[in-house]
Formats: C-alpha cells, sequence, structure tokens
C-alpha cells in the first residue's frame, strides 16, 4: 500500500436570501472552470474554522459567520488524498471581490447540480442537499 499525504481543505457553503455562492475555479489552474465551494488548504497550526476565514478573506475578500459542519469528502489525486471539509457559512460583510475565481453565482439549491462541479464537491452538494432536506434526485440532469 503506497502512503499518500492527506491534504485538509475546508470550504464554505456560503447561504444569502435563499441562494448559495458557486464558484467558478480559475481557467490556469488544477481543475480549471470547474465549481467549487470556496476554501483552501489547512495550514499547521490552524483550526479548520481559522484557515476558512482566512481563505475567504483571501478569494473573496469577505467576512463570514460560520454555522454547521457537514460530512467530510475524500478525493485521492495520483500523489495525495484531499479531505473537503465543508461548513454551511454566512457573509458578514457585504462586498465581493474576486481573487482566485473566474466568477462567482447565487444560485437556488435546485439550480446548483446544473453547474460542472469538481467531483469532490459534488459530494458535498449531495451532503448539503441531506443537511437541507431536499431531494436531489428528483431533478438532476
Amino acid at each position: 500500500m503506497i502512503f499518500k499525504p492527506l491534504v485538509k481543505v475546508p470550504c464554505a457553503i456560503l447561504e444569502r436570501g435563499g441562494k448559495v455562492l458557486a464558484a467558478q475555479r480559475s481557467e490556469g489552474g488544477s481543475l480549471a472552470l470547474k465549481w467549487e465551494f470556496p476554501g483552501g488548504k489547512l495550514e499547521e497550526g490552524e483550526t479548520e474554522e481559522e484557515c476558512l476565514r482566512r481563505e475567504l478573506q483571501e478569494e473573496l475578500s469577505v467576512e463570514i459567520a460560520i454555522g454547521d459542519r457537514l460530512p467530510v469528502t475524500d478525493r485521492d489525486d495520483d500523489t495525495r488524498t484531499i479531505r473537503l471539509v465543508p461548513f454551511v457559512c454566512s457573509l458578514t460583510s457585504d462586498t465581493i471581490v474576486l481573487t482566485e475565481h473566474e466568477q462567482i453565482l447565487w444560485l437556488t439549491p435546485e439550480e446548483l447540480p446544473y453547474l460542472d462541479w469538481a467531483e469532490a464537491d459534488r459530494y458535498v452538494l449531495r451532503d448539503y442537499f441531506a443537511y437541507k432536506g431536499i431531494d436531489m434526485d428528483s431533478f438532476v440532469p
């Protein structure tokens, strides 16, 4: 068995007015133009919540209130295991400035499955729907 390092990546499911923020990854990076929930790699000595606040400040220039933690999702690539650690969050600041994403969209939960999500984020979306009591199978393409 080959050991792969585990990289924890807290991410935010940002809710506002019945809609959820989806962020499109930049064209030049990995998983180019796929949609994701914003977040980033946990640094040594950080809590998941501290990391999430830092990453959202860096990526979107926003402050957030962190709510419930949802189940983690693991995704293996060639050299490591990525563990997404999702939190349901809300904004505590109004202006969003994109520094790392192509674009963002505020969508109703029912619209979210129609985006081209990064694989691990699809599982986060599934768990979010379960958390909200929404039957994802009723409208997924």
